[in-house]
């Protein structure tokens, strides 16, 4: 059984791995556990982080600006180091993920496994062996991309409403390119179950209390509303085609997948 509970630390190295990848890895780590701390490390005037800018808001990343003073020193690597073994001593996580490529992380990784921090890696395919193999987790992101992109064809394509002309907004009422609205990146259900059963499947007997997968839903989808949905109740939110509920001790709900 995988542990789902972990506390987790996340830290990114941008000059080492594009930002493109970060709304899949966030679908993994939420099934771990809870990230608390999410940084970002590196130079952002320079460009070609104009991606990583642009996500800071939307996936709640708090950056830290190094400046790039000399050739060949990586300012990136010391900053988070230090960042890491704060946040080590601090005691509030059991867990760090690691998000780079680059193997000069191998070092803290072990360093975190040496106080019995579960380390997860997270890199391209390019990722040296030294780092992936000092990380007790380790996520290949080209993988995760393809994962994605291929529940996305799975999914029957739904007609798109017709779409009225576009209004003049004034001035101090633009919105900017950088966030997108609720409106435009409406949840479906097929989402949230889809979800579901990715954290039922990581569990022991693919079962779990219905409280403790709702509260997962909400640290994955902060804007989910079973109402919204037609349901008067948590409960009637759930396909009975996919999963099935039952009444345990203290009249307890528990959720598992139908057979």
């Amino acid at each position: 059984m995988e542990n789902t509970n972990y506390t987790i630390a996340l830290l990114i190295d941008t000059d080492n791995v594009s930002s493109k990848y970060m709304g899949a890895l966030e679908k993994e780590l939420i099934v771990l556990g809870k990230v608390t701390y999410r940084r970002m490390y590196g130079d952002f005037a320079r460009k070609g982080a104009e991606g990583w800018r642009n996500i800071v808001n939307e996936y709640s990343i708090t950056p830290v600006q190094q400046y790039t003073y000399t050739t060949g020193k990586n300012a990136t690597d010391s900053r988070m180091v230090i960042d890491a073994m704060d946040i080590l001593y601090s005691r509030n996580v059991n867990a760090f993920c690691l998000l780079s490529s680059d193997s000069d992380f191998t070092g803290l990784a072990k360093r975190l496994r040496e106080s019995n921090i579960f380390v997860i890696g997270a890199g391209e395919r390019k990722t040296p062996q030294s780092f992936v193999k000092a990380c007790d987790r380790f996520f290949v992101l080209e993988d995760l991309i393809a994962k994605d992109e291929n529940k996305k064809k799975q999914e029957p394509q739904k007609k798109k409403p017709e779409q009225k002309p576009a209004e003049t907004a004034p001035a101090n009422k633009k919105k900017s390119k950088m966030e997108t609205t609720v409106e435009e990146q409406p949840l479906t259900r097929e989402e949230v179950e889809d979800f579901a059963v990715r954290i039922l499947e990581s569990t022991s007997g693919a079962r779990c209390s219905l409280e403790q997968l709702i509260n997962k839903i909400f640290q994955a989808y902060p804007q989910f509303d079973f109402k919204s949905f037609g349901a008067k109740k948590s409960y009637d939110f759930f396909s009975e085609k996919k999963f099935k509920i039952t009444s345990g001790e203290n009249s307890n709900l528990f959720i598992e997948l139908n057979s």
